[in-house]
């Protein structure tokens, strides 16, 4: 097994754990609550918190599929800025990412 085929295989996973993490936090913002307005704003005091984090995961999720666009395409490892090679040190703390320090400052 290459190391790409290493990384898309965790990427992958990565992904399908996003995507699980998106569905809960829809299910728990889509629940109307109780009747009561002091148990039901208790219930829904992290609402604000929840979408937040949705929306940071959906973004994380985006940037997964583009990075096994780019690995399925030949092109992961090379900034989308100035075509550059990305070094792995970066490659290795963000698998995802599309541009070279240069370029994402």
């Amino acid at each position: 097994m290459s190391s790409h085929d290493k990384l898309k295989a965790q990427l992958q996973a990565k992904l399908q754990e996003l995507e699980l993490r998106v569905q809960r936090i829809d299910s728990r913002l889509s629940d109307p609550g109780v009747a009561d307005w002091e148990e039901n704003a208790a219930l829904h005091s992290n609402d604000e918190v929840l979408t937040g984090l949705g929306e940071l995961t959906e973004k994380d999720i985006h940037e997964i599929r583009l990075a096994l666009h780019r690995i399925d395409s030949g092109t992961y490892g090379t900034c989308v800025g100035c075509g550059s090679e990305i070094p792995k040190a970066r490659l290795d703390a963000l698998p995802f990412a599309s541009t070279c320090v240069s370029c994402a400052s």
